[in-house]
């Protein structure tokens, strides 16, 4: 999936959510890296892995579950066009996952782009490496393909949507006409997402991997989009709303509590009926340095949530950390969420993956492939 999972940015919510490319190689650098409000000490990275990394499933205790009722979209339920939910995992045993590093320019080794698997040895296993860039300026995070086959992105320089093969090649060109553009998503392995317009003026488009099938899905819209699951969401404060390319719809109301607003939708099942929401507190001027945030199972016929237990406890006070980033609705109900672990301020993310029971509880966490902290799940 494809959520934008590289970008930490904070309020005001046109700059938090529109996930709008700016035309400056400046911006880039704000996406992946620059502190929010004030300063930290900055992360080290550890040294890219070689073949294989070791990202060992360790138990934690269980955690209050938090439900509250609310309400959602009345509209059927619908399936995209991708497949369904992956298979259900026993109650700690983790699904196939696969994770995308991004490309770290400046390096002593300038590293590539890598797509890691994590095997049943609980171990992350190097799938491929490239520069589909080649090392053009991006104006926002490189947006992976599902099967970690394809990129897509936006130069900043030329002003235009770029897809190719993870190594580089068969690259499609499809110019913007000096627009603004929302960053690229993939709906699915062969079809990317992508917004042109200006703040509360998207039109939202859709376009095969080749750059043939060009499809207007919606204008006047006021947010950038998000994918998961085959979705398109779009947020504010206190709602969502979920579309698929065949125009079917669903707004929902969350019923979170008082004094928070939803910052992003970190997953979507195949079906469209649960969603991972994030949410945090709303800070006076906008800043996310003293943040908490709180994520939630939501589902979309009714708008009940459940609060998914913090990994930390410390994460229940407005430290700024914790936040859910991507996702995967697993079959049985269960939840794998990348979790952020850093804070707003910090140079670079934290990530973390767990393994959640549908009741909210945490049952397991791993570590994720190290080397270059900023990467994601795929699929």
């Amino acid at each position: 999936m494809n959520l934008g999972p590289f970008t930490h940015t904070t309020r005001p919510a046109s700059i938090r959510r529109s996930g709008t490319l700016a035309g400056t190689a400046a911006l880039l650098l704000l996406a992946f890296g620059a502190a929010a409000c004030g300063t930290a000490d900055p992360k080290t990275a550890a040294p890219a892995p070689a073949e294989s990394a070791t990202a060992t499933a360790t138990a934690a205790p269980a955690a209050g579950d938090t439900s509250a009722a609310g309400t959602g979209g009345s509209v059927p339920d619908a399936a995209p066009a991708v497949a369904p939910s992956r298979p259900a995992a026993g109650l700690t045993q983790w699904p196939q996952l696969t994770w995308y590093t991004a490309e770290e320019h400046g390096q002593k080794q300038n590293d590539p782009a890598r797509i890691w698997r994590r095997t049943a040895a609980e171990t992350w296993e190097l799938v491929r490496s490239g520069r589909p860039e080649n090392g053009k300026a991006l104006n926002g995070p490189l947006a992976v393909s599902p099967d970690g086959r394809r990129a897509a992105w936006v130069e900043v320089s030329a002003r235009r949507l770029v897809i190719s093969g993870f190594d580089g090649t068969k690259r499609h060109v499809i110019p913007n006409q000096g627009q603004r553009t929302c960053a690229p998503s993939w709906l699915d392995s062969g079809r990317v997402l992508y917004g042109l317009g200006r703040e509360k003026d998207w039109t939202i488009i859709a376009i095969n991997a080749d750059g043939t099938g060009r499809k207007v899905l919606a204008t006047h819209q006021a947010t950038c989009p998000t994918v998961s699951g085959g979705w398109i969401a779009q947020v504010t404060d206190r709602t969502v709303r979920i579309r698929n390319e065949r125009g079917s719809t669903r707004s929902i109301s969350p019923r979170i509590p008082a004094g928070l607003g939803i910052d992003r939708v970190a997953a979507i099942s195949g079906n469209g009926r649960t969603l991972v929401i994030s949410a945090s507190t709303l800070s006076p001027g906008g800043c996310g340095c003293s943040e908490r945030f709180r994520n939630y199972r939501l589902d979309a016929a009714s708008g009940a949530v459940t609060e998914l237990a913090p990994v930390d406890p410390a994460w229940k006070k407005p430290t700024g950390r914790g936040e859910a980033i991507d996702g995967v609705v697993l079959a049985d109900g269960g939840l794998v969420v990348q979790v952020n672990a850093g804070t707003p301020a910090d140079d670079a993310p934290a990530y973390r993956l767990v393994r959640y029971a549908a009741s909210g509880r945490v049952l397991a966490t791993a570590s994720v492939p190290a080397g270059q902290p900023w990467g994601g799940l795929l699929g």
